[in-house]
């Protein structure tokens, strides 16, 4: 699409090279005023693509960050049900071992505190049982006969009975709390284990979700990022990122850039003549569906802005048209017949001004003239100038003007 390019370029300069003339004393270039046609057209570059796709991403039910492992070479043809790419199950695998090893871990816990709580608990009964058959004893004997006993004597069972009261109350709490609590802790061993079992199912579900298979037969394309780059092994993945697409390749599309610079008159609607840089000889005609609403850059951490559009083919070529593949393309801006032009470096402005210097007998004069449509070299002239006319390319000095 060189040759586009050239053109726009070349034609106006071999007019304004045959329009110059510097046989004025001054040596001030000086050009003809004619008619010709004015077009403007504007230069893009891009890829093919196909306008309808199956988007291929990253399974939506797969948890947290994952690498990528392994993908399908681009430009693959893929039957329904390949793999397509795989993520890393390294991780995933560790984490499910671990969590396993923490349930298992838990639930000898648990085994080992119903056994402990067993053991506290029978000893607590066993206490009560023999403490309850001593109080007994102590009341059978008890005896307040000072013949038989003497007053400490009788103190001491008295105060041996209060101890053995206190001590079954003792064993009663103690059998009630041990209750209460064994049963805490069990509550908690299993809330822990409920946490895991939550992880364990995270990490099994992300584990049957690593490959990433074709969901119909199809031409595998990469998708780029954000960034423009396509992904590679090691990339680090999430859920629902896209990876590729599976186009319909039976009606396709161009998707260009250009220049912020250069975008001036691209809008919906103007056509377009597209070339494929593998067959620069075959022109595509199409018209501009879509056009981005802010320039950017098509490179990360580029200064150069491009405005990104899509240009609809009316005709599709499979065995020449194949997604991916290069193209330039010339958008028709603007086709206007028989007008007078002037190169842009002739016309003057100031506070909405416009003027050139025609050139008459005397010498420059300052013509004010209404300029029209404007390329990146001419500007149409509307009124203010008649076809014969004589301008200076640049400022004439003042002891030539008048």
């Amino acid at each position: 699409m060189k040759h586009v390019k050239l053109m726009a370029v070349v034609i106006p300069l071999l007019v304004l090279v045959g329009g110059c003339s510097d046989n004025n004393s001054d040596g001030v270039l000086t050009m003809e005023v004619k008619r010709s046609d004015f077009t403007v057209e504007i230069p893009a570059n891009g890829e093919l693509e196909a306008s309808k796709s199956t988007s291929i991403v990253v399974p939506p039910g797969l948890r947290g960050p994952q690498s990528l492992a392994w993908i399908q070479d681009n430009f693959t043809q893929v039957k329904q049900g390949d793999v397509i790419a795989k993520m890393d199950p390294t991780r995933e695998s560790y984490r499910l071992r671990m969590e396993q090893f923490d349930y298992d871990r838990l639930d000898l816990d648990g085994s080992m505190q119903t056994q402990k709580d067993q053991t506290i608990s029978n000893e607590l009964y066993a206490g009560t049982e023999v403490t309850t058959k001593e109080r007994d004893l102590a009341e059978r004997f008890f005896s307040e006969d000072e013949r038989v006993y003497t007053k400490i004597e009788i103190i001491e069972q008295m105060r041996n009975q209060d101890y053995l009261d206190a001590k079954l109350d003792f064993y009663g709490w103690g059998i009630e709390q041990h209750g209460s609590q064994a049963q805490a802790e069990l509550e908690l061993i299993k809330l822990q284990q409920q946490g895991l079992t939550a992880k364990i199912s995270r990490y099994q579900n992300n584990l049957s979700q690593m490959d990433i298979v074709a969901p119909s037969d199809g031409l595998f394309v990469y998708q780029a990022g954000w960034d423009g780059t396509f992904p590679v092994v090691g990339d680090m993945m999430f859920s629902g990122f896209p990876i590729g697409t599976l186009p319909d390749t039976r009606e396709m599309q161009a998707k260009l850039f250009v220049l912020e610079s250069e975008a001036a008159g691209l809008s919906l609607g103007k056509k377009a003549t597209i070339y494929l840089d593998a067959y620069p000889d075959k022109p595509f005609n199409g018209e501009v569906i879509q056009v981005d609403a802010l320039a950017k850059p098509r490179e990360k951490d580029s200064p150069v802005n491009y405005f990104q559009f899509t240009v609809k083919l009316e005709q599709t070529v499979e065995r020449l048209m194949q997604p991916g593949r290069q193209v330039n393309a010339a958008v028709h801006a603007l086709a206007e017949k028989d007008v007078l032009t002037v190169p842009n470096q002739a016309l003057f402005q100031k506070e909405g001004q416009y003027w050139v210097y025609l050139k008459t007998s005397g010498g420059f004069s300052k013509q004010t003239v209404e300029p029209g449509s404007r390329s990146l070299n001419r500007t149409v002239i509307k009124q203010g100038l008649n076809q014969g006319d004589v301008i200076a390319l640049t400022t004439p000095p003042k002891r030539s003007r008048v």
